[in-house]
């Protein structure tokens, strides 16, 4: 709910979303979860389907609380961290997607410039642990994946996100897409800044078309 440019940061990434061609928004939601809420029940007018997934009075963790979200979906589907804004190709990440394997991860080849490397590259192989990563790590996760619903099979309700993906790292079958260009996230001043030029950037280029 972070003000940027005159709106709470959710309404810019449910627009960037929209400009992607999703139709379908699950918000898994745990603090200032009724904020959010009625942001989007009385202020938001676009075009996405949303519905919402609630934590409930325990927090579940990044990975719990898209495993409660996803119980009856059939589907592939993305997962965007809520505090990233990302230009970038869904549909290409999308494309590059192979069904039936492990997830996909999107990395960007940071070299520790925005935030701590967390990813090895090698012969195309993925090595992917957030919390000790290997020491040539070159690049880092972008904020974006692409999971099916078996992957939460057999893991605990609570739980962080990045252990499935550091499971199938480990197994070799860990998908991944390498993103071009930067991301831009609000967890520092100084991201937060970065995001309000950006979009107010991006307004401006469209008064103008």
């Amino acid at each position: 709910m972070l003000d940027i440019a005159g709106h709470p940061f959710i309404f810019h990434q449910l627009k960037l979303l929209e400009s992607q061609g999703i139709q379908k928004v699950t918000l898994c939601l745990g603090h200032l979860a009724t904020q959010v809420v009625e942001f989007v029940e009385t202020k938001y007018h676009g075009n996405l389907d949303i519905t919402f997934s609630f934590d409930g009075d325990s927090l579940l963790g990044t990975g719990g609380a898209v495993k409660k979200a996803v119980k009856t979906m059939k589907k592939p589907f993305f997962v965007m961290y809520g505090d990233s804004y990302l230009e970038i190709s869904f549909r290409s990440i999308h494309d590059s997607y192979l069904l039936n394997k492990g997830p996909l991860i999107v990395i960007y080849r940071n070299k520790g410039l925005y935030d701590t490397s967390n990813v090895h590259l090698s012969d195309n192989r993925i090595f992917y642990n957030k919390k000790n990563p290997h020491p040539l790590s070159e690049y880092i996760d972008y904020g974006l994946s692409i999971f099916e619903k078996n992957h939460f099979n057999n893991i605990d309700n609570h739980f962080d996100l990045s252990l499935i993906q550091e499971k199938y790292s480990k197994l070799e079958s860990l998908q991944f897409f390498e993103a071009k260009q930067r991301f831009y996230e609000i967890g520092s001043f100084k991201g937060i800044e970065e995001i309000r030029m950006i979009i107010s950037k991006n307004y401006d280029k469209n008064r103008k078309v």
